[in-house]
């Protein structure tokens, strides 16, 4: 849980995910440049094995009633793939989700991956 990024890891602030999630974007990237044969990486897989997070010390963590109709908070992090398009958001472990930090462009709605992330994204919302 102490090392950036291992398993568990607890970021101590909501300003530390985006660039982590980049670099971490980056690195499957080159890794995947430099293997062609490791043609997609599959975040849920990435996600399972290290489940990112919040730490409760963070001043960016807030208490909540469990007992309110207020969704938990979004302390969680999740991944989203939809099609060719990666990006993520925090999440609650009841679904509750917030906006989408995407790490790649949309698609041109001329080109071939294009159909695919629409109906992605359809699913997804």
């Amino acid at each position: 849980e102490s090392v950036r990024g291992g398993g568990f890891y607890k970021f101590h602030s909501i300003t530390e995910v985006p660039s982590f999630m980049h670099a971490i974007h980056r690195l499957l990237q080159r890794l995947r440049q430099r293997n062609p044969d490791l043609l997609e990486y599959d975040w849920d897989d990435i996600w399972d094995a290290f489940g990112w997070s919040l730490s409760d010390q963070s001043p960016d963590w807030y208490d909540y009633d469990d007992g309110s109709e207020v969704p938990e908070p979004p302390f969680d992090l999740q991944i989203i793939q939809a099609g060719v398009r990666t990006g993520w958001s925090g999440c609650s472990d009841y679904g509750h989700s917030c906006e989408i930090n995407w790490l790649d462009p949309e698609p041109s709605s001329e080109s071939y991956d294009y159909e695919d992330y629409m109906e992605e994204m359809h699913r997804i919302q």
